[in-house]
């Protein structure tokens, strides 16, 4: 899985697994960005950004994590046929 070359290598898997760790890395950016900027009218003051909160939590509970599960599963999937292919190779 390592070599560019290997034959038991599932490359389509592995192209859609490191998309999809791409894409979540930028919802979270985005969400922290989203979040970081919901609590800027509240930067002079000692009241506490509540909206700021609100969008950082939903975001990663209902954005973030469903994606970081997806990309599990995709990574998971991606070495069983790579593990599948190398078996069928050895024997």
């Amino acid at each position: 899985m390592d070599h560019d070359g290997d034959k038991g290598d599932d490359r389509p898997g592995h192209l859609r697994a490191a998309f999809m760790g791409r894409a979540l890395k930028a919802v979270i950016a985005i969400i922290a960005i989203g979040a970081a900027a919901a609590s800027i009218p509240y930067w002079g003051s000692a009241d506490f950004p509540v909206m700021s909160l609100i969008i950082y939590v939903a975001g990663m509970v209902f954005v973030a994590m469903p994606l970081c599960m997806y990309h599990e599963l995709l990574l998971k999937v991606h070495e069983e046929r790579v593990a599948h292919a190398r078996l069928l190779q050895a024997g």
